[in-house]
């Protein structure tokens, strides 16, 4: 008769004892899958964030893996036939900027080819680190916790090969074609402590995913040639070539109509270029009902690849006729888009409230770019870049390494 109650007892007994943190390991097969299952923690209710910021969370990055800069397609050697010699000859002493186009063309008939390898990790989230994401909520000083947390890394690892042929020596056709590797790693824990009984489980998550990005096409003509300033408009076409669960594409086609300018004083060349790019509606949120004080972020309705207005200024200079140096910046104005923050309630509330609050707008990215260009013999050019952010608006990379070789023919 005593042992059932007994039993009953020593269960009780052990539930108000901290119980071990149960662990499990899981590798997903996509980058895509690998990357929800940690924000949502697989059943999307135990992530690190509410269903919806983390929706949101996820928009921000795949928005990001897919669009983020890749160096230019303009070849290092431009050309441009000279009557008198009735030979072509080099339209510029430098080679070049390495994330701006120029408005010099390649030259009739002429082909610049280049293939560059570029290594991205993205590690913030509105000056939140992505390895430490946190969605709590406590009571009475820590007697009633319920805490989630979330570590996320995210490295995307580019070839990015690239053609441009001289249609004519004002016109210019080219092709950007990025294939490459996409990787996610990561946990997500939950941590429960109430009436005295803790529950503590945490969920690693691993995956990657490799294929060809979204494939550009680019025309560009030469618009207005002279000593003052010189000027040139082009055409993007992105097509939907990489796949979004992969995070490779943005999974929708979108144009860029590009403005270009530039100037030569003496040895270096000033260089800006202002576009907009066409398609997609971006993210859509219900109305913002909440009052002051109320915890919650507005409903994300629909999510798709954003607009924007996006420029590039700065130069690049001839150190001598077989080195180059650049640098730019280079700026996103996102429409459509949101922005995170951490909001914490503070300690010295006996309710206390930490989480990522989700704010819709639009959203200004600026990064700089600074490298150089080598000849190394003939035609052949080796070029090297480092990315960086200069805000921290959005989803934040950090340093990120360009390296590559140019070939004209």
């Amino acid at each position: 008769m005593v042992i059932r109650p007994a039993i009953a007892l020593v269960v009780l007994a052990l539930a108000a004892v901290e119980a071990p943190a149960q662990t499990t390991t899981n590798r997903l097969e996509s980058a895509g899958d690998a990357l929800r299952t940690v924000m949502f923690g697989g059943d999307l209710t135990s992530g690190a964030l509410s269903r919806n910021s983390a929706e949101v969370l996820y928009g921000l990055l795949l928005g990001e893996t897919t669009t983020f800069p890749i160096g230019s397609s303009a070849g290092g050697f431009t050309w441009i036939f000279d009557s008198n010699l009735r030979v072509p000859v080099r339209r510029s002493s430098s080679f070049g900027p390495m994330f701006a186009e120029r408005p010099f063309t390649t030259g009739k008939a002429r082909l610049n080819v280049g293939a560059t390898f570029q290594h991205t990790t993205f590690a913030s989230v509105g000056d939140q680190p992505l390895s430490d994401i946190e969605d709590s909520s406590s009571y009475g000083f820590g007697d009633e916790i319920y805490r989630r947390r979330s570590s996320i890394e995210v490295v995307i690892d580019r070839t990015i090969v690239s053609a441009t042929y001289g249609l004519h020596d004002r016109v210019d056709l080219g092709v950007i074609v990025p294939v490459g590797q996409a990787r996610v790693t990561g946990f997500s824990a939950t941590y429960q402590l109430y009436e005295g009984a803790v529950q503590d489980f945490r969920d690693n998550t691993s995956g990657s995913s490799f294929g060809i990005g979204d494939i550009v096409i680019r025309a560009k003509t030469a618009l207005t040639d002279s000593e003052r300033f010189s000027t040139a408009a082009a055409l993007d076409l992105r097509l939907p070539t990489g796949d979004p669960e992969k995070l490779m594409g943005t999974g929708a086609m979108q144009a860029r109509a590009m403005f270009i300018g530039g100037t030569t004083i003496g040895d270096v060349n000033p260089h800006v270029n202002l576009g907009y790019t066409f398609g997609g509606r971006g993210m859509a949120f219900g109305a913002d009902d909440r009052w002051l004080g109320s915890f919650g972020d507005p409903e994300l309705i629909e999510r798709s690849p954003s607009e924007e207005l996006n420029y590039t200024v700065g130069a690049d200079i001839a150190v001598s006729s077989k080195f180059t140096v650049a640098g730019d910046v280079i700026g996103r104005i996102v429409r459509n888009a949101a922005s995170m923050t951490r909001f914490d309630s503070g300690t010295t509330e006996p309710d206390r409230q930490v989480f990522l609050e989700v704010t819709p707008g639009t959203v200004h990215k600026l990064l700089g770019a600074v490298g150089a260009k080598l000849s190394v013999g003939g035609s052949w050019l080796l070029t090297g870049t480092v990315l960086f952010p200069l805000n921290k608006n959005g989803i934040t990379p950090s340093v990120t390494p360009v390296i590559g070789f140019e070939r004209a023919f």
